[in-house]
């Protein structure tokens, strides 16, 4: 089984495939939009299965609605189905961190793993534990990225192709609220919808034991 992981932004493309062994990731930031990704994705058409975090999962939907990639099994996590506005991320604040990022990357960059980390019982650790892109300064790369992800909304895409997934969610999140994921699942098949409890932005080190298992489950 050909397994592919998408990661997030700003985040090593090989975030998730160091939990999965086997698996195989994408850098979508080596492309200047979704769109430009596509090309690069087409390699990975008939990847079996997905397991993408944050914007790597709004990218996977993106791509499968597309007819880019044909997942027969899709894990999702803390993925944004309209990142700014409804139940996201307000106009104000984004302009705000957009505009830290823009003008300070470095301080930024670890600014952001305290907000993934924020809510979640264990925060210190998951702190430690993350890892930046190895270009997360570089702006001109990951700007468009950010102002693409503030623009788009899952609403306005049709996702019938989509496999029924698992959608794992923090219920802490205050990067990708829940209500995302929520609103994300009425859109879709029937999957599976996780809430979990004292997790911020990033399930998969919050409780690495819990999300391998459930990965399994699901093969």
């Amino acid at each position: 089984m050909t397994i592919l992981t998408l990661s997030g932004w700003t985040q090593p493309s090989d975030a998730l495939s160091r939990l999965i062994p086997g698996s195989v990731h994408f850098d979508y930031s080596d492309y200047a939009s979704p769109e430009a990704s596509f090309e690069g994705l087409k390699q990975f058409e008939y990847a079996e299965r997905i397991i993408a975090w944050s914007l790597g999962g709004q990218l996977a939907l993106r791509a499968i609605s597309a007819g880019v990639v044909k997942p027969k099994k899709l894990t999702l996590i803390a993925a944004p189905y309209q990142f700014v506005g409804e139940n996201g991320m307000d106009d104000f604040t984004f302009t705000q961190f957009r505009a830290n990022y823009e003008a300070d990357a470095t301080r930024s960059k670890s600014r952001f793993h305290g907000l993934i980390a924020k809510g979640d019982k264990h925060h210190k650790r998951i702190v430690d534990e993350l890892d930046h892109h190895h270009d997360v300064e570089n702006i001109s790369r990951w700007l468009p990225w950010l102002d693409d992800l503030a623009r788009i909304s899952l609403r306005d895409m049709d996702l019938s192709a989509v496999p029924a997934p698992l959608i794992i969610h923090g219920e802490n999140d205050v990067i990708v609220p829940i209500g995302q994921s929520e609103a994300l699942a009425k859109h879709l098949r029937s999957g599976i919808f996780e809430r979990w409890e004292e997790c911020g932005h990033a399930p998969h080190l919050h409780d690495t034991e819990k999300f391998t298992a459930r990965l399994n489950t699901c093969l």
